[in-house]
């Protein structure tokens, strides 16, 4: 890796005490703490994958995975607000010009959240779209300066898509993130009613997601050429390396020292707790591991100045998938295992267990879904979606 990679690793870890300070009112809030927002900031966290054209740091996506593990350690909604509100700092290179400018231009710390699946409705009209609809999971809504929103357009025939972005005066916000975990993260609705946006802020979600804007060419680096779906599919690979590091390291401290309520045995000597700590490492090893292959291959192709084929592009998805799935199964046994005090909502294993279980839900990680769309590919089939 490069020295800016240690730099920039070095910058995250120097502010994981002030996330780990402020984390317990983040979940009681349900909002990143402002302390920590501001933090990120002086970090220069929150400009990890905004073009150096606009004042960004262009680091690659390893290391905003590596970044984004880091802060988890303080605070995992600080770690998965760097992922979202990032990636879509990564996907802005492909908006028109005069956008990129309106966005970046100002403020290279800029935070773009929202949602890209597309949950709203665009009807054309002269100069733009009238916007209407009700988005869910904007991760960093309180603190947003832009959003990015995924609409489907009202016309005749099949929907087509086209992604949008406006400022956050133009948005309404309906809290309703009462949630199992990720509390902290203020993941909160958006709601829009007959708002315009004009043409130079859209992009139709085909070409967005494909790599196929025209725009990125103003940027030398091929980053932003990568498919959108795959690489958000890596980039939440960290918080959840994170997570699932974290639930071990709470367990194995606790169970050092924890007795058997009945017999006064130490827990540390039973063999049954020794290998479910082995088998969750491996679990985690083993993740962290292919997460790490999966960006070799996404530094490659940024290398080789090419796009991944229909066939790598699932390759990607679904081992990125399956270092969900590997996380999830380690820390779900490691639980398992912690006896009953775990379950009290003062026992930091139970928040960490809450919030990977949320994590792993993400859409864009849906396990059957990139499962079949992986087997269907890899036998010669058609993906079986549109989106891959």
């Amino acid at each position: 890796m490069t020295h800016a990679h240690e730099e920039i690793l070095a910058a995250a870890e120097e502010i994981v005490p002030i996330l780990a300070a402020h984390a317990a009112a983040s979940e009681k809030n349900r909002s990143l703490a402002p302390e920590s927002v501001r933090a990120i900031e002086r970090a220069g966290l929150w400009r990890l994958l905004t073009p150096k054209r606009w004042g960004g740091l262009e680091a690659d996506v390893r290391t905003q995975v590596a970044a984004s593990a880091v802060l988890t350690k303080g605070d995992p909604a600080a770690g998965w607000l760097l992922v979202v509100i990032n990636a879509h700092a990564f996907v802005l290179p492909s908006f028109p010009p005069q956008c990129q400018q309106e966005v970046f231009g100002p403020n290279p710390d800029v935070r773009i959240p929202g949602t890209l699946a597309s949950q709203g409705k665009a009807r054309a009209v002269d100069g733009g779209w009238i916007v209407n609809g009700r988005w869910q999971f904007a991760s960093g809504v309180d603190h947003g300066h832009w959003f990015l929103l995924g609409t489907l357009q009202e016309m005749e025939g099949p929907p087509r898509g086209v992604h949008l972005v406006l400022p956050k005066e133009d948005v309404a916000v309906d809290d309703t993130w009462f949630t199992l975990g990720l509390r902290g993260t203020g993941s909160k609705d958006v709601v829009l009613e007959e708002v315009f946006v004009p043409e130079h802020r859209s992009m139709t979600t085909g070409t967005l997601f494909d790599g196929r804007s025209p725009h990125v060419a103003m940027h030398p680096s091929y980053l932003f050429r990568m498919p959108v779906l795959p690489t958000l599919n890596y980039l939440i690979g960290g918080p959840l390396i994170g997570l699932a590091k974290r639930a071990l390291r709470l367990h194995v401290e606790r169970t050092r020292s924890r007795r058997d309520i009945y017999t006064g045995r130490a827990k540390a000597g039973d063999a049954g707790g020794q290998i479910r700590i082995a088998e969750a490492s491996a679990e985690i090893t083993a993740a962290e591991l292919l997460l790490d292959s999966i960006g070799a291959r996404f530094a490659a192709l940024v290398a080789a100045q090419r796009l991944p084929t229909i066939e790598e592009r699932a390759d990607l998805k679904w081992h990125a998938t399956y270092v969900a799935e590997l996380c999830r199964r380690a820390t779900q046994r490691i639980f398992e295992g912690a006896g009953a005090h775990a379950v009290y909502d003062v026992a930091p294993l139970q928040a960490t267990f809450r919030d990977l279980n949320t994590a792993a839900r993400h859409a864009v990680a849906d396990f059957d879904t990139n499962a079949e769309m992986f087997g269907r590919i890899t036998l010669g089939l058609d993906p079986g979606t549109p989106i891959v």
